[in-house]
């Protein structure tokens, strides 16, 4: 388990996994449970800093799932270090097709969160979340950007032209 300052967690059966908000951005810590115990030794623990330009747009997607607006899938790619032999990272919030009349959402869509970081099936999580994580996740994302505002952490630039 993460400890020190606010965390966030999204608990299940098989693994847990804390959220916790720092100036540069929000770090996924995934714990695998096997046997009924947190294993962090295990295959698909994760120490991940989803970095601070990626944080604005999964608030504004988990704000959308959370609220049942219409909203596209949110997609984060971090790139891994080829020459390290790192792949890359997908990070992708997104949720079931839209089962209301004509495409509209209903309300009965269910939200889920994927984190790759390879081709192993330990590699691969798919987290279901209800609107308890998705409020973690959206709490969480606020958290970061207060930090990163209070610290000075967020240093825009635009790009050149």
């Amino acid at each position: 388990m993460y400890s020190g300052g606010i965390t966030f967690s999204i608990n299940k059966s098989f693994g847990r996994l804390q959220l916790v908000p720092d100036p540069y951005g929000l770090r996924f810590y995934y714990i695998p449970m096997v046997n009924g115990v947190e294993d962090p030794s295990s295959p698909g623990f994760l120490n991940l800093l989803v970095p601070l330009d990626a944080i604005g747009g999964l608030w504004t997607t988990t704000r959308a799932f959370l609220y049942q607006f219409e909203s596209l899938d949110e997609n984060i790619v971090l790139q891994g270090n080829e020459e390290a032999g790192e792949s890359d990272t997908l990070i992708k919030l997104y949720r079931d097709k839209p089962t209301g009349q004509g495409g509209r959402l209903s309300g009965e869509e269910t939200s889920w969160l994927r984190i790759v970081t390879g081709r192993s099936e330990e590699e691969r999580r798919r987290i279901k979340l209800g609107p308890r994580d998705l409020l973690c996740l959206e709490l969480a994302c606020s958290a970061v950007m207060n930090l990163a505002s209070q610290t000075g952490a967020h240093a825009p630039r635009l790009p050149e032209a």
